[in-house]
């Protein structure tokens, strides 16, 4: 058997380290000792990590609303509230003064339902705003004030599925605030009055339920006013929701977090690399990060001589949390950091981050790593409960020295335009001791 034909075999057997005190540049497992010609070795190579604060990450007009009420061990009470304003629609005709009022209902699009407990109803509190949302930049911490008691609240079922538009009818003293300025008309002349009267709404969940929502923003979300004209035989319908058609109404998500007794408590500041023990995690919107010591590659190679790299695969997991109907972020962009323990620029201002095998690492023009907006990811396996991803080229490029080593810094995504980071509550927890760099190397020798 040629010893292509041994590698292949031997891809799905867990080996274990092994190195050779005759020859430095011999380090790790030879995988064919009877070809005196190639040498073919197996090295695994243990990494840590740690987690990592972002600072100022604005959840302005991410497309979606994200709130939940969460608790875990790793990560404590996380609770997030969405905030949004609202549209009318002037194209559509406003019921006439002696209208009369059929129902309301009130629809919520929902782009996913994360929780282990898909066979409880979930609670879904939506609250009038006091304060307008500006035309300013939103943070994930920050907030506008609203109604202490919510407006109207809905239990829904999501058993079945979750990525879906659920509705609930309303009747009650706003519903009938609202109708009466329909047929008005004062409030509805333009956008200005009318958020005088209708500044926006807040959406909340039920503290203990432990969910998190994410809800899309436009003509599905948002009240649905049926009424009928004198002399009409069917309802006419007039919204007043959170978008129309492509102009989404200005929104933003908060984050409040409570680590009190957990691993993180003491992870305060941003853009600081905290060791946090044996367990490490990242939460999405909370802006939580995964930062990867890659630094016991520099010995590594350091011994190599002649190596050529066949296959560098890096895992870690499986995770701790997962729950079949709770889904991490499926892939994560590998950007590099170093002690700044921020994202790393290229001269021109792009990331730099690594590259999908097979494609060149660096730039040509200026010998520095080259920008995609479609990255290396690291992606969850389903079946395993763990992410994986090669990254044969990377590592060839940095022992050729094309490449200067640099930690990783994780974010969910799948491209550099991906916007996952701000539009769920999607965490992973995993154990430090499962992060694992698997490498195949030949080294050339002579006859």
């Amino acid at each position: 058997m040629t010893w292509p034909a041994k590698l292949s075999a031997i891809l799905f057997i867990v080996l274990t380290i092994a190195t050779s005190c005759e020859d430095p540049s011999n380090i790790g497992l030879e995988l064919d000792p009877e070809n005196n010609q190639i040498g073919v070795f197996y090295q695994e190579i243990s990494l840590s990590a740690t987690v990592v604060l972002q600072d100022s990450l604005s959840t302005t007009n991410s497309g979606v609303l994200v709130y939940g009420n969460e608790e875990s061990d790793f990560f404590g009470k996380t609770e997030s509230i969405g905030y949004t304003r609202l549209f009318f629609n002037r194209d559509i005709a406003r019921p006439k003064e002696n209208a009369v009022l059929d129902s309301v209902r009130f629809l919520i699009n929902m782009r996913e339902v994360l929780t282990a407990d898909t066979i409880n109803p979930k609670t879904i509190h939506v609250h009038l705003l006091t304060e307008q949302i500006r035309d300013v930049d939103y943070f994930n911490f920050s907030s506008v004030a609203y109604e202490p008691t919510p407006s109207f609240s809905a239990k829904f079922d999501f058993t079945d599925r979750q990525d879906t538009i659920v509705s609930t009818k309303i009747n009650n003293a706003l519903t009938q605030e609202i109708f009466a300025e329909l047929k008005n008309g004062r409030y509805f002349q333009d956008i200005f009055s009318f958020r005088e009267f209708l500044p926006g709404l807040a959406f909340k969940a039920e503290e203990g339920e432990n969910v998190g929502f994410s809800t899309i923003v436009g003509n599905n979300t948002g009240f649905i006013f049926y009424f009928k004209n004198e002399g009409d035989t069917v309802s006419r319908a007039y919204p007043i929701a959170t978008g129309i058609n492509f102009n989404l109404a200005r929104h933003f998500s908060q984050v409040i977090n409570d680590p009190t007794g957990t691993p993180i408590e003491g992870v305060t500041e941003p853009t600081t690399a905290y060791d946090v023990g044996q367990f490490v995690g990242g939460k999405s919107t909370f802006g939580m990060y995964v930062k990867l010591d890659m630094s016991p590659l520099d010995e590594f190679l350091d011994t190599l001589v002649n190596a050529n790299f066949n296959q560098v695969t890096l895992e870690m997991g499986p995770l701790v949390n997962y729950s079949k109907d709770r889904l991490p972020p499926q892939f994560h962009m590998m950007f590099f950091t170093n002690e700044t323990n921020e994202v790393l620029f290229r001269t021109d201002g792009l990331p730099m981050a690594v590259q999908p095998d097979g494609r060149t690492q660096v730039d040509p023009t200026t010998s520095e790593p080259i920008y995609s907006d479609q990255p290396a990811l690291l992606a969850f396996i389903k079946d395993e409960k763990n992410y994986r991803q090669f990254i044969t080229s990377h590592m060839n490029a940095i022992y050729r020295k094309k490449l200067v080593r640099k930690d990783f810094l994780l974010y969910p995504g799948s491209s550099t335009q991906d916007r996952s980071i701000i539009q769920s509550l999607r965490d992973y927890v995993f154990d430090q001791n499962t992060i694992k760099l698997k490498i195949f190397y030949s080294r050339s020798r002579s006859l």
